[in-house]
């Protein structure tokens, strides 16, 4: 069976993948939904598993599973990006964020100068506009405000000699208001992947086509470089 480690972005938690690990788990896989650690503690996650694992990146968390492929590229097994930054060294999440390329997160951030931290508002309409009303009102419950300076990954080169050969696909969605297709699409452009899945959903589609995406992650796992997954 397969191993995945599913990794959650700014604002949300281990909570938003509840719906896709339960089913991965039901299929037998063993999966690892962690809180977003220090990025050593998520590169010390991947060494421990047995097998390579499919790193699984949401939104933000993109650029952790990057870095992390440069540094231990025979120890990944598949890189995934749901709807997440693909990109080359320095670029900057901002380039693809832009009011002007259909985004509008920018827009909606929250920023307590205060306390120092930085919340989401209107997050119906910027990451749960697909969702049901009932899934609508737990997500916006269960977020979470972000401290304005973050850790962030290492000043990680991405190199073809490391990264370059870690498998990866992309899990575009096409509905998405945080990051508009066009962008995902760019980053593709940029950085081309062996495949992508294409689904009709906002940004956060472990909420509303949890079955669909699950779907996504079991293909992806046959595009692994290294031969030790089972069946």
């Amino acid at each position: 069976m397969t191993t995945y480690i599913l990794f959650h972005a700014r604002w949300l938690g281990p909570w938003c993948w509840l719906r896709v690990a339960s089913r991965l788990r039901d299929l037998g896989h063993t999966v690892h939904t962690p809180e977003r650690p220090d990025f050593q503690a998520a590169v010390d996650l991947v060494r421990a598993q047995p097998t390579p694992p499919v790193l699984v990146g949401h939104s933000s968390a993109g650029m952790t599973i990057s870095a992390i492929a440069e540094l231990l590229p025979d120890q990944v097994g598949v890189l995934v990006y749901a709807s997440a930054f693909l990109m080359p060294t320095g670029m900057s999440t901002g380039e693809f964020t832009k009011p002007e390329s259909g985004s509008i997160l920018r827009p909606n951030l929250v920023v307590d100068e205060k306390n120092a931290t930085m919340s989401v508002g209107h997050a119906e309409d910027v990451f749960f506009n697909d969702c049901t009303p009932e899934d609508v009102a737990w997500a916006v419950s269960m977020l979470r405000a972000e401290p304005l300076e973050l850790p962030k990954p290492p000043d990680v080169r991405l190199t073809d000699a490391n990264f370059g050969r870690v498998p990866r696909v992309y899990v575009e969605c096409t509905q998405d208001n945080a990051m508009h297709v066009s962008q995902q699409r760019r980053m593709q452009d940029l950085l081309p992947c062996k495949k992508v899945y294409r689904l009709p959903a906002g940004h956060t589609p472990f909420l509303s086509m949890p079955d669909e995406l699950v779907d996504c992650l079991l293909d992806a796992a046959k595009y692994t470089s290294h031969t030790t997954q089972s069946t």
